[in-house]
């Protein structure tokens, strides 16, 4: 018997970091030997919840240590030094390579366009700023640009920027990177108003729409700008169609909307060059003012069904969300390079930021495919609640001369992982670093309850 372990059930998601793990061997080069435990551990610390990487130290499961590649569990100091020595062009090639593309592949296809800001608190480096809209305001901070496929809600690429950047400089090479490695045969591009900030972006992205009709559309989030506020409020009322909406919560009385179309002429064009706008205004009762909501849009649909459309990129926002709370995203490691010998130009390092952000992707993408397997319903599940559910289980590990056999304790509800265990064990995974002994899970049959009270 190797001994016990709290984490049993993450051996279950050793598939999917043993295929990433293949492909880093092949993109990236390991001069220390630190790849292996570097990468694995960058995994599987967010799969079972291991919030800061210095941690490590207080880690002493045996069963954690299997996952990431040794006997013993790793040191901060050698997968904190893997971190920071990560090449951008390496991760640039991980990030192609291990990118779910063939998800979207001739499908037709909504996808989100946001990015997530993660606050630095450095005073010593004066990097970038940008707005953090937890904190309301302007400070230090730096970018992960992300590509979001709604249909399937899975991650699909990620890109690192600097404070300062905005969505308005990617927008356009992101959409153009899903036409050509995902190649779908329709895209419906939903972007947030940072895509929008000024007319030359909006401007930029009808171009690209243009070129790529009929492949392509874009809806984008209209930012209210005083003067365009003010002529949308002047709209004739009779040009509103009233719609009911659901309340905010069960059993809410349903909320009152009214959908207007109009054309937004964008700044030194004409008149010819307008811009399609869907105008929604939610009633609010009482006092407080009426909520305006504008969309541009390229699409030809209702303008309601364009309003509908744009609704589920509130899945992208959920999926930051549960980034931050499960999986740490705002935990990854900083791009500015504390090495720089001019702190106050410090030297930017995409490497470490871009590779942490990807995994977190990753990892939340093959925890929703876990969840799909699952006999039940948690489709849709988050990841901090299949991890107390499934992941973070006890068990014993035993050693025979062929397998790593992983028996999990008893627990409510383990029925719901038959069908994920069978197809783990069918797939014969087996680890380099224990003579390559093929991974076996196993579950306690549970006995039948007794009869009576």
């Amino acid at each position: 018997m190797l001994g016990r372990t709290q984490y049993a059930g993450a051996f279950l998601l050793l598939g999917p970091a043993l295929t990433w793990l293949d492909v880093a061997r092949d993109c990236m080069a390991d001069p220390y030997g630190s790849l292996t435990r570097g990468l694995l551990t960058s995994v599987f610390a967010l799969v079972v919840g291991l919030r800061r990487v210095y941690h490590l130290d207080e880690m002493e499961d045996q069963g954690f240590a299997l996952l990431t590649g040794g006997r013993r569990c790793p040191s901060r100091h050698l997968v904190g030094g893997w971190r920071r020595h990560l090449r951008w062009y390496e991760v640039d090639a991980f990030c192609r390579r291990t990118s779910p593309w063939h998800l979207i592949r001739d499908q037709i296809v909504l996808a989100s366009y946001d990015e997530h800001t993660i606050a630095r608190w450095t005073s010593k480096f004066h990097i970038k700023k940008g707005y953090v809209t937890t904190r309301n305001k302007y400070m230090r901070c730096e970018k992960l640009f992300y590509t979001f496929d709604l249909g399937s809600s899975r991650y699909l690429s990620v890109r690192a920027a600097p404070g300062d950047w905005g969505l308005i400089d990617l927008a356009v090479p992101l959409v153009q990177q899903t036409l050509t490695c995902g190649r779908p045969d329709y895209l419906h591009a939903l972007c947030d108003a940072g895509a929008g900030q000024s007319d030359a972006g909006v401007r930029a992205l009808w171009d690209l729409a243009e070129r790529e009709d009929p492949r392509l559309d874009v809806t984008l989030r209209a930012c209210r700008y005083p003067h365009r506020v003010r002529a949308w409020k002047a709209l004739p009322s009779g040009l509103f169609v009233p719609y009911q909406d659901p309340g905010p919560y069960v059993g809410a009385p349903p909320k009152e909307i009214r959908v207007a179309e109009t054309t937004t002429v964008l700044k030194d064009e004409s008149e010819e060059q307008a811009v399609r706008t869907v105008i929604c205004r939610e009633v609010v009762p009482g006092p407080k003012k009426d909520r305006w909501h504008p969309l541009f849009t390229t699409t030809a649909s209702d303008p309601y069904e364009v309003l509908t459309m744009y609704r589920p990129r509130q899945c992208h926002e959920q999926s930051y969300r549960v980034g931050v709370h499960d999986l740490s995203l705002d935990a990854a490691p900083c791009a500015y390079d504390k090495e720089s010998p001019d702190p106050k130009r410090p030297r930017f390092q995409r490497g470490p930021l871009q590779m942490i952000g990807w995994l977190v992707a990753l990892v939340y993408n093959a925890v929703a495919d876990f969840a799909s397997e699952l006999a039940g319903d948690f489709v849709g599940s988050h990841v901090g609640t299949l991890r107390r559910a499934f992941l973070n289980r006890p068990g014993v590990l035993y050693q025979t001369p062929e397998a790593v056999i992983v028996h999990l304790d008893p627990f409510g509800g383990q029925e719901a992982l038959v069908p994920v265990v069978d197809d783990f064990n069918a797939a014969g995974h087996r680890l380099p670093w224990l003579e390559n002994r093929q991974v076996v899970v196993s579950l306690t049959p549970q006995g039948r309850p007794r009869a009576g009270p």
